[in-house]
């Protein structure tokens, strides 16, 4: 087995690369980053990476959303139950399969006291969906066909295709004030960012900490906490020993070897959550002849033992496959998967056509979910045990979004992926051939993928998703290998917080004493 390019254990989501925008600081946030434990009302967190300016369409990764949603607030949002619940929107009217209209609540201000309106989310969208601003999201938004004012707290959004959880999909998509923005431009905007959400900026130390203050009139309800601190803390020892020693009060993104010392303190517990977050595994089919073969897919499969990998590296902490999606996303329905058989899959190699194996790369990408720097050696090591000669290739992110998006990637592709919204349909963008996928040959997928997205009556797309999932698992088309959990150890001066399971962190409830 050979592997390129070592890593260190991190549990971070895909890092798609960016160019960095710089926030002008107040200077280094040094001697404030340490005061959280020690001060009532002033929390300290320690992630695995911030978001990389104060641009909320800036995001790389999914970790970077509780920056955002402390800043910004969104139209509506999934709740730690999966219930998509209205932020700043007030009502969703579908007058026919392709509109939509919008109704915002009414009072509503930015920090600057300006009124939120119906032209901020016309500017809002507008800019998302620009290949300027270089958003990660933007594609997904490609579906928005147009957007028309209606009135100070109304718009109609109109899609290319029916949408049945459009809804749903704008909790991704955060506010922004659009005269603030356009008044002074976007780099003169970061400096001072007019916002919506329970904290208000302070100062920013690009890829060190980030310093936000309460929102004294924030629109949801009173903020409990005067300061949060965000920092960003790559090695998930170093996090858990700021807590332990008072340096932060919560770190994100424990690794499950850390919870028994956690656990053991007197000044610190772990709270724990199932979490949506998955490994998948994915099939090069298109630029991949071989793996168009089904025993093939399946001799991989079989190959590769997820109770095994839960157990020496997860400590039973991670959820076992139910299928392509768990038990978090709305629709899901337990698909069992064939059991891991390594002699099966040597067999189905030889049916396939290959009695003595072939090579075949493993791409992974660094940084990418928990603990991938030992789950990919590990699963490398089981392929080939059961026929295949593994080159283990573990690529920065930009270069694997090069690589896949330019279908010069072959074999196997594993990452962590994450479906924040509870609903199917963002899960499925990634296997979808007219949206994100570029692996993908199947027409019986796509024409299920593309009946669930316009299936307005709730009951109806739940039973399309089952049949997804059942689909993807019987045809052998990906797999998801383990469900991660969302594992934070949190100082127990601090109340109210509890890890989102859609990782979508909220700060505005949590207390420090």
């Amino acid at each position: 087995m050979h592997v390129s390019n070592r890593r260190s254990p991190l549990l971070i989501v895909s890092v798609l690369a960016l160019g960095g925008l710089l926030v002008s600081c107040s200077g280094p946030t040094g001697s404030t980053a340490t005061q959280g434990s020690s001060n009532a009302g002033v929390l300290t967190v320690d992630q695995v990476f911030m978001m990389p300016s104060v641009d909320p369409y800036a995001l790389t990764q999914t970790d970077q959303w509780e920056d955002v949603y402390a800043m910004y607030d969104p139209l509506t949002l999934s709740n730690d139950k999966g219930q998509l619940e209205n932020i700043l929107a007030k009502d969703w009217k579908n007058e026919d399969p392709l509109n939509w209209v919008l109704t915002l609540k009414s009072g509503m201000k930015w920090s600057d006291g300006s009124p939120i309106t119906a032209d901020d989310v016309k500017f809002s969208i507008e800019r998302m969906k620009d290949p300027a601003t270089k958003s990660i999201w933007g594609p997904a938004y490609t579906y928005i066909q147009s957007t028309q004012v209606l009135d100070g707290t109304s718009i109609r959004i109109t899609t290319a295709r029916p949408i049945a959880e459009l809804p749903r999909d704008f909790g991704r998509m955060v506010m922004m004030p659009k005269v603030a923005f356009e008044k002074v431009g976007l780099q003169e905007f970061l400096k001072a960012p007019v916002t919506s959400g329970p904290f208000l900026f302070k100062s920013m130390v690009p890829g060190s900490s980030l310093t936000l203050v309460k929102n004294p009139n924030y629109h949801a309800g009173v903020v409990k906490l005067d300061t949060l601190i965000f920092r960003e803390v790559p090695n998930a020892s170093t996090r858990v020993a700021d807590v332990l020693s008072g340096q932060a009060d919560i770190a994100m993104a424990v690794s499950p070897s850390d919870m028994k010392q956690v656990n053991s303190s007197s000044n610190a517990k772990i709270i724990s959550t199932e979490s949506i977050q998955r490994i998948k595994l994915e099939f090069m089919m298109k630029t991949d002849p071989r793996l168009q073969n089904e025993k093939v897919r399946q001799a991989v499969i079989r190959a590769i033992d997820p109770k095994a990998l839960n157990k020496s590296l997860f400590q039973g902490t991670a959820g076992l496959p139910t299928g392509w999606m768990n038990s978090l996303t709305d629709g899901y329905c337990p698909v069992p998967l064939p059991s891991y058989d390594p002699t099966a899959a040597k067999e189905l190699l030889k049916e396939a056509g290959y009695p003595n194996g072939f090579p075949l790369d493993l791409n992974g990408l660094t940084p990418s979910y928990t603990l991938s720097d030992q789950v990919e050696p590990a699963i490398a090591d089981m392929m080939s045990k059961a026929g295949f000669t593994v080159t283990q290739n573990v690529n920065e992110s930009a270069k694997d979004a090069d690589l896949y998006n330019n279908g010069r990637m072959t074999g196997l592709r594993i990452w962590g992926i994450a479906n924040t919204s509870g609903g199917a349909d963002q899960m499925l963008r990634n296997s979808d051939i007219n949206r994100s996928s570029r692996a993908m040959v199947d027409p019986t997928l796509q024409a299920l993928i593309q009946q669930q997205q316009s299936e307005f009556d709730t009951s109806k797309r739940r039973a399309v998703v089952c049949d997804i999932n059942k689909r993807v698992v019987d045809a052998s088309l990906e797999m998801s290998v383990l469900s991660l959990p969302n594992i934070s150890a949190v100082s127990k001066s601090v109340s109210g917080f509890t890890p989102s399971p859609y990782l979508l962190q909220r700060y505005n409830t949590v207390v420090k004493h």
